[in-house]
């Protein structure tokens, strides 16, 4: 699912930006609830890929209607064994389950309401794992379920003031999430597409961080897992990379440095739902 492992102080200190960005999408999830309370009385399935720290959870168990039950899906004991998820709410349980994306066919029911969901997630992904997702999602051979794909990065990235090494950096960066074939920052995007061609109904909604003074620590941290990719990537860009991330951190320091970074959510709906209803958005298609 992901070579490297995550750190836990990354997933802490991103998760205050997350969930504001995620405000940007409150109508993907106006149609997810919906869709949910169109359907028969029951306990709803959650299951969340590459859950981590259990921040998805934290930010979407609450809005969700009715009973549920999560399985949290990592390949990372150490991080699903981290407490701060979904909190004292008496309408969730939560089962730990130590698999991969691969793992998923067998891990999510065939029956019931289910609803798949990760966050952060598309773009460190391979193409065979996009389209393991997609067929758990909309098989072929049953009903399909309902996905909330959260915070997949595009790969937009503007910082404020501008760099004359910005854009160096940004093609090492992308470059390196493509290793090996991979999408990458195009990752939302194949999902979105391999979902339509199994039929699937799905919308897409930017939910781009915005940075500024107040995200210091997060900003910091950003640029530097953000200069160590490019240099792995192209060593010969040390010396210029080593420039460029001194001048940002005079500019965190000063307070001066803001940074919009794209981020993109995605929902599928089974086609039955629209059919039966429960109408898109507008937006992005």
């Amino acid at each position: 699912m992901v070579a490297r492992p995550v750190p836990a102080d990354w997933l802490a200190l991103r998760r205050r930006a997350d969930h504001r960005a995620r405000e940007d999408a409150r109508d993907l999830l106006r149609l997810l609830t919906d869709h949910l309370r169109a359907r028969p009385a029951g306990d709803l399935v959650v299951v969340d890929v590459g859950a981590g720290t259990g921040s998805n959870q934290a930010w979407l168990a609450p809005r969700l209607p009715g009973r549920q039950r999560w399985v949290l899906v990592d390949h990372d004991a150490d991080l699903l064994g981290s407490e701060g998820a979904a909190g004292a709410d008496d309408r969730v349980t939560t089962h730990r389950e130590v698999a991969t994306v691969d793992d998923l066919p067998s891990l999510v029911p065939q029956h019931g309401e289910v609803v798949l969901t990760c966050a952060a997630l598309l773009d460190l992904l391979s193409t065979e794992e996009l389209e393991t997702l997609a067929d758990v999602v909309a098989p072929t051979d049953r009903p399909g379920i309902a996905a909330l794909f959260s915070l997949s990065v595009t790969g937009m990235v503007t910082l404020t003031p501008a760099h004359p090494a910005d854009a160096a950096v940004t093609a090492a960066f992308d470059a390196h999430q493509r290793r090996e074939g991979r999408p990458g920052p195009d990752g939302a995007a194949a999902m979105t597409r391999a979902l339509r061609r199994r039929g699937a109904q799905v919308e897409t909604r930017a939910t781009d961080w915005d940075l500024g003074a107040e995200d210091g620590p997060l900003l910091g941290r950003y640029l530097d897992d953000r200069a160590s990719v490019a240099v792995e990537h192209d060593p010969d860009l040390a010396d210029l990379v080593r420039e460029w991330r001194d001048e940002r951190e005079h500019q965190l320091r000063a307070g001066t440095l803001s940074a919009r970074v794209g981020h993109l959510d995605l929902l599928s709906l089974p086609s039955t739902s629209l059919d039966e209803g429960v109408g898109a958005a507008p937006g992005h298609r």
